[in-house]
């Protein structure tokens, strides 16, 4: 019983340190809704930018929901590598790591929302599809076979949307433990305006110019033997790299995607003119696959900002001078 009660009480003790760290953890108030300089601006008080670079490296980074940068930019079919979407630590400040992460959670809560209105239009479509097929099996016009059908369609789309619903809990979740606010989970947040890169990027040796003159490249490299310099400059310059080339990929996406989004506006203008003239019995497909188009857009959209700022990151000061300067030379 002694021994059973010692246990005890250290397990107790251990609960009540972790559930006082969580606590310590400072709970501003936060605007309703949240736009995402206010968000950003909550980096530096968090404190994953203070804590030690052996603790944070201990800590799981968890997968966002959505983004996935590196599959959505080379069209990927390939299981997730969660280290393919890490920020670039410990090439960068844990500062900057800590805003990209923000960012990262601010664009999934996004995309979580946009998903489940994607279902919602796409289960309100299956749904008139399956009482209109039950009523004409009544009748007897259809077969019991089609119906079911139409119903595990129908259950199936209705399982998606309430898997989309859980996932805009768990993404604001994260979101909420990014702010520091892990008890207080954002409700509503504004559509930001994205700093996209410019249309010619800077050049990898105009990046690496800079990245390796920044103060964490720096003290990483201090003390270190020629072996271990020339390991941390390859590393940079291939973060710089892959970067770029992500950006690249993403912008062929982001073209694609415009043609995708304008023959999609068309399509619903055409079903509309149908529905109106009662062709067509409702306009419900055709508005989710807009709806769909749209959210893959704003995805490509985010995962290019996203991109940009971890150039940014990498290079220690802003890019977008840099590529006007090579424009104007």
């Amino acid at each position: 019983m002694r021994a059973g009660g010692r246990r005890c009480a250290l397990g107790c003790r251990i609960f009540v340190l972790l559930a006082g760290a969580v606590f310590t953890v400072p709970a501003a108030a936060l605007s309703d809704p949240l736009g995402l300089e206010e968000a950003l601006e909550t980096a530096s008080g968090h404190p994953r930018v203070a804590a030690s670079p052996e603790v944070v490296g201990l800590l799981p980074r968890r997968q966002s929901l959505y983004l996935d940068c590196q599959r959505l930019a080379f069209r990927s079919s390939s299981v997730a590598d969660p280290e393919r979407n890490r920020p670039l630590e410990p090439l960068i400040s844990a500062r900057d790591a800590h805003r990209l992460e923000i960012m990262e959670r601010f664009f999934d809560v996004l995309l979580a929302d946009l998903s489940f209105s994607t279902e919602s239009e796409a289960m309100a479509v299956a749904y008139i599809q399956f009482d209109r097929a039950s009523v004409r099996n009544e009748l007897g016009q259809i077969s019991p076979l089609r119906v079911l059908e139409l119903e595990s369609v129908y259950q199936e789309i209705l399982h998606r949307r309430a898997a989309s619903e859980i996932s805009q809990q768990l993404t604001r979740a994260l979101l909420a433990q990014a702010l520091g606010t892990p008890a207080d989970l954002p409700r509503n947040l504004l559509q930001p305006t994205l700093a996209m890169p410019p249309e010619t990027p800077p050049t990898l040796e105009t990046i690496l110019a800079q990245a390796v003159d920044t103060p964490v490249v720096r003290d990483l490299m201090a003390g270190r033997s020629q072996a271990d310099r020339d390991l941390i400059a390859l590393e940079v310059r291939q973060q710089a790299l892959e970067l770029l080339l992500r950006l690249r990929a993403l912008s062929a996406a982001e073209r694609n995607l415009q043609t995708e989004l304008a023959w999609r506006d068309l399509k619903l203008d055409e079903s509309r003119t149908l529905y109106e003239q009662e062709v067509t019995a409702d306009l419900g497909y055709s508005m989710s696959q807009q709806t769909q188009t749209r959210q893959q857009s704003q995805r490509v959209s985010f995962c290019r900002a996203l991109v940009w700022a971890e150039l940014e990151a990498l290079a220690g000061q802003p890019l977008a001078e840099a590529a006007d300067g090579e424009q104007n030379q």
